[in-house]
């Protein structure tokens, strides 16, 4: 009854937040973590950890959301990626892209609350920080098989549909925001510029989302912006390294005590390609097929911190998770950035994946072998595998982090 009370009264709170305002604690009281992260991603498309569906309650909402802050408290992490823009939309209160349909029954429909401030407060009381979850450039969410092409299910003030110039529909069925139209780079920074001044969150994080593989139809783009540059390709990788540098300025400009970091590929290089790259021979190489330097951003100090997502287990020969760790250690090696790597929980006692993840040991493994390395952190990926406790999961990662 007492956690009932003290949610409503949360919920009351932030319902007579004023719009636009900054969030009610002060800057000096947002929760920042240690160098020690410890952090879960917490996805939003597809209805995957929050919220269950998007007709929720607030007080279904307040309720699901207090079960991500205990659940990620009793795994003894202390960090939440939050995801507040899948897909050109957002799961807080904001003057530039519409509420989620993931979130509301139609995009642009008013919120119960803002499950964002919500999220900010009840962590805290935990000790637990929240950095804000962004994909970048996607706009919609498809398959070759099945496309996304249709945008009419956006509302007309979606920025989106009135910059319909900047879009590419690509042979993956979705559609992306063009990363060489500086009005990709406009929007994507002033939705970081809203979150950073309304909301006291410990660190803004973009993921691995920047441009899909394969035939990317930017060439008409690439001719009017890409004089001097050798190739499209060193164009492409410009246009994403901009966005990083942009983002990282932006956010350290705020004055705030907060982070910037980016979660790319695992891989980004093979040796055989590039031979500043790693042992492996996966072929997701995120310097070629997304074209984002992330090497470069550690080398050049524009993130605080990075996480790439090795999502593979210890002892797989083309990507092995500890080649990949030890890598990406002697990347970060030298410079002010914190190497804090993206672990495939999701997989734990996964039949679909190879023997090693039917192995309750191997996410530990990984986690020991971080710190053998000197690695001071990592975060996981497959959050309902915390919140069900899975082979014990939740219980051992909390008993291992208070030793």
């Amino acid at each position: 009854m007492r956690k009932f009370i003290l949610s409503f009264m949360i919920v009351l709170a932030v319902l007579f937040i004023p719009f636009g305002l900054p969030f009610l604690r002060s800057e000096e009281d947002a929760v920042q973590t240690d160098e020690a992260m410890r952090a879960v991603w917490i996805a939003a498309v597809y209805n995957i950890d929050f919220p269950s569906r998007n007709n929720l309650t607030a007080a279904e909402m307040c309720a699901e959301l207090d079960d991500i802050v205990q659940n990620t408290a009793a795994a003894g992490l202390n960090t939440i990626f939050f995801q507040v823009r899948p897909t050109a939309d957002a799961l807080y209160k904001s003057a530039i892209f519409p509420s989620s349909r993931w979130l509301v029954p139609e995009e642009g429909d008013e919120l119960a609350i803002d499950p964002l401030a919500y999220l900010i407060q009840t962590a805290a009381e935990k000790n637990i920080g929240v950095h804000a979850w962004l994909n970048p450039y996607k706009v919609t969410r498809g398959s070759a098989d099945n496309p996304a092409f249709d945008l009419s299910y956006m509302v007309e003030d979606n920025p989106l549909r009135q910059y319909p110039q900047i879009l590419v529909y690509h042979a993956n069925g979705e559609v992306f925001m063009n990363p060489g139209e500086p009005q990709s780079q406009e929007l994507i920074l002033q939705a970081v510029e809203e979150l950073v001044e309304n909301y006291d969150l410990a660190g803004i994080h973009y993921d691995d989302y920047f441009y899909p593989d394969g035939d990317f139809e930017d060439g008409e783009t690439y001719a009017k912006y890409g004089a001097g540059y050798a190739s499209i390709e060193d164009w492409r990788r410009s246009n994403v390294d901009t966005l990083i540098k942009e983002t990282y300025d932006l956010v350290k400009a705020s004055g705030k005590d907060m982070l910037f970091g980016v979660s790319p590929s695992g891989v980004w290089a093979d040796k055989a390609s590039n031979p500043l790259g790693s042992d492996t021979y996966c072929g997701t190489e995120s310097y070629y097929r997304h074209y984002a330097d992330s090497r470069k951003w550690v080398k050049e100090g524009w993130v605080d911190y990075l996480t790439p997502q090795i999502y593979w287990n210890i002892g797989y020969e083309p990507a092995d998770y500890a080649v990949l760790a030890n890598w990406w250690q002697e990347v970060a090696k030298g410079t002010k950035v914190k190497l804090y790597p993206g672990l495939a929980l999701y997989k734990l006692g996964d039949a679909a994946q190879s023997d090693a993840w039917l192995d309750r040991e191997e996410i530990l493994r990984q986690v020991k072998l971080n710190r053998s390395l000197g690695i001071n952190g990592e975060c996981f990926y497959g959050y309902s595998k915390i919140k069900e406790d899975y082979l014990g999961i939740r219980e051992r990662l909390g008993a291992y982090y208070a030793n």
